[in-house]
């Protein structure tokens, strides 16, 4: 970034401070002027994930507005959290950066990194450092709860690899999976809801593991699925419409042959 272009993003990120502080002032909004950082938390979700979908299948102009919807609420929330007396954003913003530096060695320091891989690697070392500093008492702590339940069982798991607790090759996942499938199978057969929770459960961590041995993200694996099926299911309906026929008047193979349509369209789609 030039410095000019500094210069102008520091000058804005000043003006988002005043206005900040003009709503949440004396004269300012009674909305904003009420607002915690724990009423925050549904807003900071809603953009966070208004963003990710505009990064997916947005326009330019779209991931900036999403961006910049996020960032305000980020600094707000800072902002609050300074007015409380818990943290200033001069110590936030150099706390990160202080982080930032530590954990770049490569760069800022003399370590030596040539692959994302060997980054990877002295980035975990280093983070499991700083949480011992923290006198955390389990090699979990840090890890929320509220995040995605797939995101979170590929963190735990990631966390669990750090001292070997792990397979050591995908095949031995992917024979995991067929023992908790078939555990499944068998707590459906005793028709106990609980067991089969349990067991549906055991699959889907197990599941998460082959996507990290296989370094993919399971999140946005499961996503990009998620979104497939909508595509395919909207052309079913835009099918029906055109037939002129609504959902009882069509049969389940009529919708799977209209499905297979769908699914031969998109592969000349990618193959073209």
């Amino acid at each position: 970034m030039k410095s000019e272009s500094l210069d102008e993003a520091s000058a804005a990120f000043q003006n988002m401070l005043k206005l900040i502080a003009t709503l949440r002032s004396e004269n300012g909004c009674p909305w904003d002027k009420k607002q915690t950082p724990a009423t925050f938390h549904p807003y900071i979700l809603e953009e966070y994930h208004e963003l990710v979908q505009a990064m997916e299948t947005g326009s330019a102009h779209e991931i900036s507005d999403e961006l910049g919807d996020l960032l305000f609420l980020v600094v707000f929330t800072a902002y609050m959290f300074e007015q409380q007396g818990t943290a200033t954003l001069k110590n936030i913003m150099q706390g990160v950066i202080e982080k930032m530096t530590r954990r770049h060695p490569h760069v800022f320091g003399d370590a030596q990194a040539r692959t994302a891989g060997e980054v990877i690697e002295n980035w975990a070392k280093i983070k499991a450092s700083e949480e011992n500093i923290k006198h955390r008492e389990s090699l979990l702590d840090g890890i929320p709860r509220s995040l995605p339940a797939l995101n979170r069982a590929q963190k735990l798991a990631r966390r669990a690899q750090r001292v070997g607790f792990d397979w050591t090759r995908p095949e031995e996942v992917f024979q995991k999976l067929d023992e908790e499938l078939a555990e499944l199978k068998e707590a459906v057969q005793s028709g106990d809801s609980r067991h089969v929770k349990e067991e549906l459960g055991d699959l889907l961590f197990v599941t998460v593991n082959a996507a990290r041995h296989l370094d993919v993200h399971s999140e946005s694996a499961l996503h990009s699925t998620s979104d497939k099926f909508e595509r395919r299911f909207r052309f079913i309906e835009e099918k029906l419409k055109e037939q002129g026929k609504s959902w009882d008047q069509v049969n389940l193979a009529e919708m799977d042959a209209l499905w297979d349509e769908a699914k031969e369209l998109e592969k000349k789609r990618l193959g073209a």
